[in-house]
């Protein structure tokens, strides 16, 4: 179930300029319990205030803070253009996907002889780029008369690669092969019914919404199977698009050793067993270090797989920082009752989903999960997705969502959606970083760059992923050490940590 709190209606310019904080006068208070609650939340919000101070001075002054984020993938604009790659140990077949669905290749690989790859490089000629990206093994580019280019990958004899790859396109944006197709109550036709008709393919379900994902051959026999759904109107009650949202940022190892503000964390067994429980939809995520994991209340494959990346995955680093967000503001000696569940919408893809993400948000809701942390997103929104943050929020959720990683005001869903918090990166003079999105539906910013120290290494990550999870932490802390319901801590937080979108 979702915290019986009501959330305000959203309104930047409801604070207060001079006061502190938003909070009711003491005459208001007549229960001691609520004047202690009155006092703490009182103290808490300036230590938000002077918390968030003392970050954006320390991440301005660490070297990666100007530093763009960068995404794991290829840039392959055209078959003969020249070639950026940062391939983090990716299967080779999962390479060659998106190189048939960059460059319209027909690609053939030898059976049996995958592996992982790791490469990073930019600028190179397509043919050095392949001799990176094909682990050793041979190839031969051959033109074709009367269609697109073959390109063969083998050991030592190009008879044998036989293995017809598929290409992937994993551009953000709408996947142009699916639909989403919504019923009406009580719909005489079936799901299965109408897929048979159009010749569409059932990938998956939203049963909270009666929402169903098909897929098509072709993009043209999706659009003419919109047309033929969209006339079923006594049955269906929306035919929408399935879109594609861009990977999170990856991360890198750094040497040395960086110090970040944090406290001793450790949970609480709350008395009454109710605890703040956070979800964060990102990645799968790898144990988390030391005695973080105890505050791990489950892990949901909305999609299955994982990352092969051997170093940190972005899911285990949005857990660590989100963790170390509860540190610094829920200080209590005996522990926190802040507690998370980690929900997976990528598997082993570069990619997410719009229904993905929308079937973890019911899922969470389902978990009693009262505060979500999102860092994803693309440039069009998804009115399934929509209706589904609209119920968390008013049901008592927060929600926090990454603002984009690509410099501009333009919109980026879902973080310009009206029921959420949209969270950008900073620099100590509260202005945002030069590729941190900055529109007018941006609503507060806080430090971008980041270190988690990690099986070993010391890992930089750069975005504002790490500014949503680090907020939602600090947020979840907040609750937890003052008792303050979240319709209260959605003032707190907009109010300390207020971003006034301002062209960099």
């Amino acid at each position: 179930m979702y915290a019986s709190e009501q959330p305000e209606i959203r309104e930047k310019s409801a604070t207060n300029a001079g006061d502190r904080c938003l909070f009711p006068s003491t005459r208001n208070l007549r229960a001691s319990a609520r004047v202690l609650t009155y006092i703490r939340t009182r103290r808490m919000c300036r230590r938000i205030h002077c918390l968030l101070l003392v970050l954006l001075t320390l991440s301005s002054s660490w070297g990666h803070a100007a530093e763009a984020p960068v995404r794991a993938g290829l840039t392959w604009p055209t078959p003969s253009s020249r070639v950026d790659a940062r391939i983090p140990g990716w299967p080779l077949t999962q390479v060659l996907g998106r190189i048939a669905g960059k460059t319209g290749w027909e690609v053939f690989l030898e059976p049996g002889v995958d592996r992982p790859i790791q490469a990073t490089f930019t600028n190179l000629a397509p043919a050095d780029a392949l001799r990176r990206l094909l682990g050793g093994l041979n190839f031969s580019l051959q033109p074709q008369a009367n269609g697109p280019a073959r390109l063969y990958i083998y050991s030592s004899d190009r008879d044998r690669a036989t293995q017809r790859i598929q290409a992937e396109d994993t551009r953000p944006g709408r996947i142009k092969n699916e639909l989403v197709v919504r019923l009406k109550p009580g719909a005489k036709r079936t799901i299965e019914e109408i897929a048979a008709l159009v010749g569409g393919k059932i990938l998956g379900k939203v049963a909270k919404l009666n929402a169903y994902r098909l897929q098509f051959e072709t993009p043209e026999a999706a659009e003419a199977a919109r047309k033929t759904i969209a006339a079923l109107t006594d049955d269906v009650a929306a035919v929408e698009n399935n879109y594609r949202w861009e990977a999170p940022t990856t991360v890198d190892a750094t040497s040395g050793t960086v110090s970040n503000p944090a406290a001793p964390l450790k949970p609480k067994v709350s008395p009454d067993g109710k605890n703040t429980v956070v979800g964060i939809i990102d990645t799968a995520a790898q144990p988390l270090s030391g005695d973080k994991e105890a505050f791990v209340l489950s892990r949901t494959d909305l999609v299955s797989g994982a990352s092969t990346d051997p170093g940190i995955w972005h899911g285990t680093a949005m857990a660590e920082e989100f963790l170390r967000g509860v540190s610094l503001t829920d200080t209590s000696a005996d522990g926190s009752t802040v507690r998370l569940r980690l929900y997976n919408t990528y598997g082993a893809n570069e990619t997410a989903t719009s229904f993905d993400v929308t079937r973890a948000v019911f899922q969470a809701a389902e978990d009693g999960v009262s505060i979500l942390s999102l860092s994803l997103g693309g440039p069009e929104p998804s009115p399934m997705l929509q209706e589904s943050l609209s119920s968390f929020a008013e049901q008592g959720g927060l929600v926090f969502v990454a603002a984009g990683n690509q410099g501009t005001a333009a919109p980026y869903y879902p973080a310009a959606d009206p029921h959420v918090i949209a969270v950008t990166a900073v620099n100590q003079q509260g202005e945002p970083m030069s590729w941190a999105n900055w529109g007018s539906y941006v609503d507060i910013g806080a430090p971008g760059v980041t270190y988690v120290p990690f099986q070993g290494n010391t890992w930089v990550i750069t975005g504002t992923s790490p500014a949503t999870a680090l907020t939602a932490g600090m947020a979840a802390g907040y609750a937890s050490r003052t008792g303050s319901n979240l319709s209260t801590v959605r003032q707190v937080v907009l109010k300390e940590m207020s971003f006034t979108p301002t062209k960099p």
